[in-house]
């Protein structure tokens, strides 16, 4: 019923291992799973992690291991896109590799999609669960903090009308690990835009949603998103980029801005590729983000003309409140107060020296 893409670069074989046994651990456990490996060979745990591999792989039809179609610059897109290309099952979905399945999740699916009833919902999506990391200054000694909750910015989306969908897809990122979608859709819209290494996610469930569908949201924990210092998109790791690399990083990030600028509401960055290009020449040649503080916010008569846009989109005169609701929707900043409202757990740790620090960061701790 379901196929699983799993696309790796350099992933540590601990992660690696504990995503791969979530899949044979599945309560319902009639799958393919599609492992797109980028590593390159001389790379120091490609061994170790060629083991995981095969070891999950023995006597176990449901896996198969593919290296990535472009070796020289693996980008995740290519590799989720290539996974697709050689499955056929119905549904697909895409799990990182050092994410996790909990053991319900695919028979949960599996029942929520038995029972739709609406042609138009393209794809299920369940809440995951996550962690966060920080330190507390004693000046003498420091606490080391985890804390794991439920991403929970979904629990609106029952309550909108199908027009304001877009709105909410283009402010608020669905994971990709507690996504399935119908494979028809995903190739009508050709899968993951392979020019982009950052937001690949977003752009590809905006295109299935103008197009008329909308998701499903299923109230229940099916996935683990783990956050480390080597995932492929962290701030300290976008700092370590070459300048071209940034560039294009905030390049992609600016063409979604402006290619889906009709389903934001109240405010606007860039009308045109070329008023970003022009602010990074401005720049001195340094890539221009969303998030410094520019975007422009409507006021005065651009505002009333903006809530008469906004309501005739979406077929009503809306209030002050709903604007302003709206608004939160699609600038981020709804999924960024609600995500930490449902603390599930927290350790705490004392930190006395710096190794016991590095150690904190460095280490994995999943609670």
């Amino acid at each position: 019923m379901f196929d699983i893409i799993i696309p790796i670069l350099k992933m540590k074989p601990k992660y690696l291992h504990e995503c791969l046994a979530s899949l044979k651990a599945q309560q319902h456990r009639n799958f393919k799973c599609y492992i797109i490996d980028g590593s390159p060979e001389d790379w120091e745990l490609y061994k170790e992690s060629m083991d995981v591999i095969n070891s999950m792989m023995k006597k176990d039809r449901r896996f198969e291991y593919h290296r990535h179609p472009n070796l020289d610059e693996p980008y995740v897109s290519e590799a989720q896109n290539y996974g697709l290309s050689l499955g056929s099952n119905p549904y697909v979905s895409f799990l990182g590799g050092d994410d996790f399945y909990y053991p319900h999740h695919l028979i949960s699916m599996k029942d929520a999609i038995d029972a739709e009833l609406d042609d138009d919902v393209g794809f299920w999506f369940s809440m995951i669960q996550t962690n966060n990391k920080s330190i507390m200054d004693f000046q003498t000694f420091k606490i080391g903090r985890v804390r794991t909750w439920l991403m929970n910015h979904y629990l609106s989306y029952p309550h909108l009308s199908k027009k304001e969908y877009p709105l909410f897809h283009n402010g608020n990122c669905i994971y990709m690990n507690g996504l399935v979608l119908k494979r028809e859709l995903v190739e009508e819209v050709e899968g993951f835009n392979q020019e982009y290494f950052v937001g690949e996610d977003i752009d590809m469930v905006m295109k299935i949603v103008i197009r008329g569908y909308h998701g499903r949201w299923l109230p229940y924990v099916g996935a683990y998103l783990r956050i480390h210092s080597e995932q492929s998109t962290n701030e300290d790791k976008i700092q370590k980029m070459d300048l071209e690399r940034r560039l294009q990083w905030s390049k992609n990030l600016a063409q979604k801005s402006v290619d889906y600028q009709e389903y934001k509401v109240g405010w606007i960055r860039w009308k045109t590729m070329k008023e970003w290009e022009d602010e990074v020449d401005e720049n001195g040649g340094q890539p221009i983000v969303m998030d410094d503080g520019k975007n422009k916010m409507f006021k005065g008569e651009e505002l009333k003309q903006e809530m008469e846009r906004v309501g005739n989109m979406l077929g009503k005169q809306l209030t002050p409140s709903e604007y302003e609701l709206l608004r939160g929707l699609t600038s981020g900043t709804y999924q960024e107060k609600t995500n930490l409202e449902l603390i599930e757990k927290e350790m705490i740790f004392l930190l006395r020296t710096d190794d016991e620090e590095d150690s904190f960061w460095e280490n994995d701790i999943v609670i």
